[in-house]
């Protein structure tokens, strides 16, 4: 449903040949394949040793090399300043610890670098899809919520002080399948969110209403012709360059 937004995300970042690039919580590459297939040095951290193996086959099938590391983007395994561009399409935005995750992805930056990200608004299909999840799932409220990465009110907040002024866009990916139905079943066996919430409901008998309640939500943004179905789904882009002289009182910590 989403590999075209990856290749968005090395397009927004000016991702070039010779650039040092790292893709955060990068799955199983939609960003690092495109980043790397510009001639980029191109590294890929995820917390899933499943996602990173999967990423690795799709790399070698299209005969790209791609460095794949095990990490958590809490506390990312690399160096500091040691990337020209810091890219994360849909990935850091499920972080448990957005203010830390911003400090990481800032530290692996080169000052006069770029971070570009993108994430879905609270306002798009599937932002409210995800609300929805998060309502009927009972997830413990905190001050932080993964949609506020498409906020740029938010994003302002976690990334203003280490970085230029933010330039913020708002564009739509396209989700369709043969009926809204068929869109929320196949999510709910292949995106992480969904997958997690239909395993933890079913064994409670709560599936059902929260796949409902999806249906319903999926119909209410249907745009599909000859009884397909098709949705815009909003989600916010943000290109942002570090400080290219590190002011000591506000750059994130240097990890020992």
């Amino acid at each position: 449903m989403i590999p075209l937004l990856g290749a968005r995300l090395t397009e927004i970042a000016g991702v070039q040949a010779g650039d040092d690039v790292l893709d955060v919580a990068a799955g199983t590459g939609n960003a690092a394949l495109p980043a790397a297939a510009t001639g980029a040095k191109v590294t890929a951290v995820d917390i899933t040793v499943e996602l990173l193996r999967a990423g690795s086959e799709r790399a070698r099938n299209a005969g790209l090399d791609i460095r794949w590391v095990h990490g958590d983007a809490h506390a990312l395994p690399l160096r500091d300043s040691s990337f020209d561009r810091v890219i994360s399409c849909v990935g850091v935005q499920f972080c448990a610890d957005p203010p830390t995750t911003a400090a990481e992805l800032l530290r692996v930056c080169r000052p006069g670098g770029w971070v570009a990200l993108i994430a879905w608004t609270r306002e798009g299909f599937i932002g409210q899809v995800l609300s929805a999840v998060a309502k009927a799932t009972s997830v413990v409220s905190s001050i932080w919520s993964p949609l506020d990465w498409g906020s740029e009110e938010k994003v302002s907040l976690l990334m203003a002080q280490q970085v230029e002024p933010i330039a913020f866009g708002r564009e739509h990916a396209l989700m369709a399948a043969e009926s809204a139905a068929g869109w929320v079943d196949y999510m709910a066996d292949a995106y992480g969110p969904l997958v997690r919430a239909r395993t933890a409901l079913a064994s409670r008998g709560e599936w059902d209403a929260l796949r409902l309640r999806l249906i319903q939500i999926a119909s209410a943004h249907g745009q599909g012709t000859g009884g397909k179905f098709s949705a815009r789904a909003e989600y916010l882009t943000a290109v942002m360059r570090r400080h290219a002289q590190p002011n000591p009182r506000t750059d994130p910590k240097v990890r020992g």
